[in-house]
């Protein structure tokens, strides 16, 4: 018998049925918002995702599935004019996948090598991404510097890791087809390279098979087809070529020209370009595909059926069957979808807010039936359905409904701006933090609740609206439809802000990773975000702002920066080395030590120096007071060195303890106007290195090049040395210097230079000393070098074997007798740009080449020209003087002795 249900039973049951959906509604948004909850991006403005260009292209990927991936090894590696094409023409979801870092690389805009460049160069991608519409992934590979086979990539990298890293990029955004930008033979070049185009299809097969990387916990994906980029070192002709070059009305560029305004964001590779009008190509060869194969292919997604309708084809297993819900339920998103394009008019889009609201609707109950209703009604089992083994339909079902929220806030004029009073902020620091909601006059938009999002321990509580009784107060005042202020307390165990791969050593050359939720992201997601509850037409979505600190600065308007949780004091010494040479007396060198307040509030405490045994200070500050944000002090200790010290590397540490407080890091800040500023943490250390030293009293001038850190360490070897600017390049006596040193690549970034090359030269030839370190082709271009030669690449390999060419020259024998423990421990390669092929006034110095390469003797030459000398140098010293390699400062030391070694 049928049992009949009370009206009172039927009312307590809906009433229990309207909470639970109230409570699952906030699970779908708080878990969408998680999933696609982004860091805090640089300071290009995405000017082709915002406003009406920015909702039609969204629109246009509302209706479809399309996904790829482009893998590579470096930031420049992407071919940016197809990810443009991709992302804007296709209007696909796009992401490029990176290596690395390009950590390895050089800077040509600041001193920053090695993790910190790869802070920079990860920005440089996301500022990139952010014009041609990307995203941008990473594994955790560290450039390990310039490789020529694939054989020392393998070396350097844990296939297994990398390979790993590479499927969990896959399985995550699940592409449905990967491009590889290269091949994995030799015709790539870079060993790098070759790693790349040699994992990329490993990988691919591997994301497809539940027996490989298991720990990832992620369910597999199959990417349906796979391309490899056409080399530019090729001229066959590719199985598909597309044109990046045509003009696309709606964003009033072609997808060319985007690409090379987004290229233009590598600064520190000197990528900035021309935007080019006109036909353009991008090339790839197909190389499989599990989909029937189409004849003259005009697009990557050919084959793939990438409708909402019909995505059971790709996203759902065989096993699994798809219920006639399901199907009508894709069937109305398509339709949504396919309204809100057709009806979209720039200058009213609040009228398809009634399509994607439909839509959301749809999606948001079949993401219901999915994640909270598996199995038969009479077998309801609440999960989340994440890291299972469900349908694959339930990956698409989030991602449209993330994209389905961001059209509807488009359309309907909707704008949040979530701030804090200040940038930084230390352990138990309060601050302020409001959430303002904008939207247009006659919006059917409410307001219905804000929260802030914060980290565990964080306490938040309402606060009233500051009072400004500035007279210009009313100049500045926002008038907001919705604010709401609150007050901030940070946790006293609060983890201080940095890059998520910087928080642990490498292992190798890899990046340890312990951000579970970060792994593979360029940065770790915003530290704190307002949830802001909208009622849109009758339907509540819950919309996530990252909280932002903002400011005005008087020549570049308005900056915005990422909200960062930094010690309380930061100490850092004034020199991250010293390099001292051996001595049977005492020695004596001034260590400063600078203390920097973050703090709102006064402290104090006591200074120390921790010393290797047998070192001293003469020093005791006593108490020191630092009273307010922002103050500094510096404390200047002589360290003293013992007699007969032993030659080899020490550290010195900087201690502050304030109470129960102990203070030792130094903050780190990477900061350039084209990039979103970060920080990092170091120990504050000073590295002491001891070596068997001498050099000659000579005075030296210096022509700064690329990133130049080469005269702080010639300081270090007790001479002075002074800068030359445009004027002493023009009109300065030259006959004051014993030798003139110039810079890495000065002949690409300092025009000064170029312009007055022939001053130099005669000032050689009158008796002078003329050292040219390491230059790029453009100094053989330009006829800067006194006789003719030409260049070749680089010895990639740090421990190349070292043959001294000319045993009696100076510059192995004065002051320092340079024999092969001095090319012992360099870091990252030999040399760079040697010459290859030289005029025979030049005497070879040294011999240096790359396993199973033909040797090569360019690396250090040496000429007399007229009454002076002429060295072009192309070893490392650049690299290895800040890295205290002892050989490569005896070496150096010889090479600036060089005028005085005939009158020894």
């Amino acid at each position: 018998m049928r049992k009949v249900q009370s009206p009172e039973f039927k009312v307590q049951n809906l009433f229990k049925f309207q909470i639970f959906r109230k409570s699952v509604f906030i699970c779908v948004n708080l878990w969408l918002i998680s999933l696609f909850a982004f860091a805090i991006q640089a300071q290009v403005k995405p000017v082709y995702d915002q406003g009406a260009i920015g909702l039609g292209q969204l629109l246009k990927r509302l209706n479809n599935t399309k996904s790829v991936m482009m893998i590579a090894a470096h930031p420049d590696d992407e071919d940016s004019d197809l990810l443009a094409y991709l992302a804007r023409a296709e209007n696909a979801r796009t992401v490029y996948l990176s290596l690395t870092r390009g950590d390895g690389g050089q800077n040509v805009i600041g001193p920053e090598l090695f993790e910190s460049l790869g802070v920079i160069r990860s920005e440089e991608l996301l500022q990139a991404r952010r014009l041609d519409g990307g995203e941008q992934l990473f594994t955790r590979a560290f450039d390990y510097g310039f490789s020529k086979t694939l054989a020392e990539a393998k070396a350097k990298w844990s296939e297994e890791e990398i390979k790993c890293d590479v499927v969990r990029a896959i399985r995550t955004f699940r592409p449905l087809v990967v491009i590889s930008r290269f091949s994995g033979t030799p015709n790539d070049g870079h060993g790098q390279h070759q790693f790349a185009g040699y994992i990329s299809p490993i990988a691919v097969e591997a994301a497809a098979d539940a027996n490989q990387c298991k720990n990832l916990n992620l369910s597999t994906w199959q990417v349906l087809k796979y391309y490899v980029g056409q080399s530019f070192r090729s001229n066959d002709e590719p199985t598909l070529n597309i044109n990046t070059g045509n003009y696309d009305f709606l964003l009033g560029k072609s997808y060319y020209e985007i690409a090379a305004e987004g290229r233009s964001q590598h600064k520190t590779q000197e990528q900035g370009g021309l935007e080019l009008k006109g036909d353009r190509f991008s090339g790839v060869n197909l190389v499989w595909s599990k989909v029937p194969k189409v004849e003259n292919e005009k697009s990557v997604f050919d084959g793939i059926d990438t409708s909402i309708i019909n995505a059971p084809k790709i996203y759902v297993k065989e096993d699994i069957s798809i219920s006639d819900s399901t199907k009508e339920g894709l069937t109305a998103i398509q339709k949504s979808a396919d309204q809100a394009l057709t009806q979209y008019s720039s200058n009213n889009s609040q009228k398809i807010i009634p399509f994607l609201l439909t839509g959301k609707q749809k999606l948001q109950s079949l993401f219901m039936s999915y994640f909270f209703f598996s199995g038969t009604p009479e077998r309801r089992k609440i999960s989340t359905g994440r890291n299972k083994n469900e349908s694959e339909i339930a990956n698409l079902i989030p991602r449209k409904l993330y994209e389905f929220n961001q059209a509807i806030k488009l359309a309907s004029g909707l704008q949040i701006d979530a701030l804090a009073n200040q940038e930084t902020v230390t352990k138990g620091e309060t601050f302020l933090t409001s959430v303002k909601v904008f939207y247009p006059e006659n919006s059917n938009i409410k307001v219905k609740n804000i929260k802030l999002k914060t980290p565990n321990g964080w306490q938040v509580s309402n606060a009233d609206e500051p009072k400004n009784d500035s007279p210009f107060a009313r100049f500045f005042r926002e008038n907001a439809n919705n604010s709401k202020f609150f007050e901030v307390k940070v946790s006293d165990n609060a983890k201080l802000t940095q890059p998520y791969f910087l928080e642990a050593e490498k292992e190798n050359y890899l990046y340890k990773w312990n951000d579970e939720r970060a792994k593979n992201k360029p940065f770790q997601d915003a530290l704190m975000s307002a949830n802001v509850t909208v009622e849109i037409d009758g339907t509540e979505i819950i919309f996530n702002q990252p909280i932002e600190y903002r400011y005005a600065d008087d020549i570049r308007g308005e900056l915005r920066r990422e909200l960062n949780v930094v010690p309380k004091v930061s100490l850092k010494m004034d020199q991250d080395l010293l390099v001292i040479p051996n001595s049977s007396k005492e020695q004596t060198r001034k260590l400063i030590v600078n203390l920097k307040s973050n703090s709102a509030e006064s402290l104090s405490g006591t200074i120390e120096l921790k010393l290797p045994k047998g070192f001293k200070v003469k020093q005791d500050f006593g108490i020191v007071q630092l009273n307010k944000k922002g103050e500094s002090k510096s404390l200047a200790f002589d360290v003293i060195i013992p007699a007969n010290a032993k030659p080899g590397n020490y550290e010195i540490e900087a201690v502050m303890k304030s109470g129960e407080e102990v203070f030792s890091q130094t903050l780190n800040e990477i900061a350039y106007p084209h990039i979103q500023t970060h920080r990092f943490y170091t120990d504050a250390k000073t590295k002491v290195e001891i070596v068997d030293l001498k050099v000659a009293d000579v005075k030296v001038g210096y022509i700064p090049g690329s990133g130049d850190s080469i005269p702080e360490a010639i300081r270090q070897m007790g001479l002075s040395v002074e800068l030359l600017n445009e004027n002493d390049l023009t009109n300065g006596d030259f006959s004051r210097f014993d030798v003139i040193v110039v810079g890495i690549r000065a002949s690409e970034v300092n025009e000064s230079f170029v312009a007055n090359n022939q001053r130099l030269l005669d000032y050689a030839k009158n008796g002078g000393t003329l050292i040219v370190q390491y230059q790029k082709n453009a100094y053989l271009q330009q006829n800067l070098a006194p006789f003719p030669a030409k260049m070749a690449s680089r010895v990639a390999e740090e421990d190349a074997k070292i043959t001294i060419l000319e045993p009696n020259h100076p510059v192995f024998n004065f002051p320092n007798k340079i024999t092969q423990n001095d090319f012992e421990n360099w870091v990252q390669e030999r040399n760079l740009y040697a010459f290859s092929i030289f005029d025979e006034k030049y005497t070879p110095l040294l011999e240096a080449h790359d396993t199973d390469e033909p040797e090569n003797k360019g690396g250090m030459v040496y000429a007399e020209i007229g009454k002076g000398k002429f060295m072009y140098v192309s070893y490392a010293f650049f690299r290895q003087l800040p890295a205290g390699v002892p050989g490569a400062y005896r070496l150096y030391a010889n090479i600036l002795s060089l005028p005085k070694a005939s009158k020894k």
